[in-house]
């Protein structure tokens, strides 16, 4: 049995709610659960946030069982700070050469990197001696 850490729609149309639920990847979206780990709610509240709850607890032991989080909810761990960030490599189209600027996992914009700080580095002067000979003469 693989154990997927998902999402649950609740709420009323256009009114979305999530329960972050651990299930069997073969029971349906809002079917059987084994445990309900937190919420999410993708609408902003008075305060202009999403709001979220998780169980920390709950839900690091089953990612420590095995478990495998959903996208969207490894997107909420690691903005809760339990993940890494997932990769996110853009790629241009299907088959094609992938974008490979840095994205910024938070915001979902490309990154534009800074212009590193170049030192002063000791040039080597060489004096020809027909330089010298013009100037000496001028």
């Amino acid at each position: 049995m693989v154990v997927r850490i998902r999402l649950s729609r609740f709420g009323c149309k256009n009114r979305p709610f999530y329960r972050v639920m651990a299930a069997d990847s073969r029971s349906p979206r809002d079917g059987k659960h084994l445990e309900v780990l937190g919420y999410y709610n993708p609408l902003p509240g008075q305060d202009g946030g999403k709001r979220m709850g998780l169980n920390f607890d709950r839900v690091k032991y089953w990612l420590s069982v095995g478990a495998q989080p959903s996208d969207p909810v490894q997107r909420i761990l690691f903005r809760a700070g339990l993940l890494p960030p997932p990769p996110m490599l853009a790629m241009g189209h299907k088959g094609g050469p992938r974008d490979t600027r840095v994205v910024d996992p938070m915001s979902g914009r490309f990154v534009v990197p800074k212009d590193p700080v170049v030192e002063d580095q000791p040039t080597n002067t060489t004096i020809d001696s027909d330089e010298d000979e013009g100037d000496a003469s001028s």
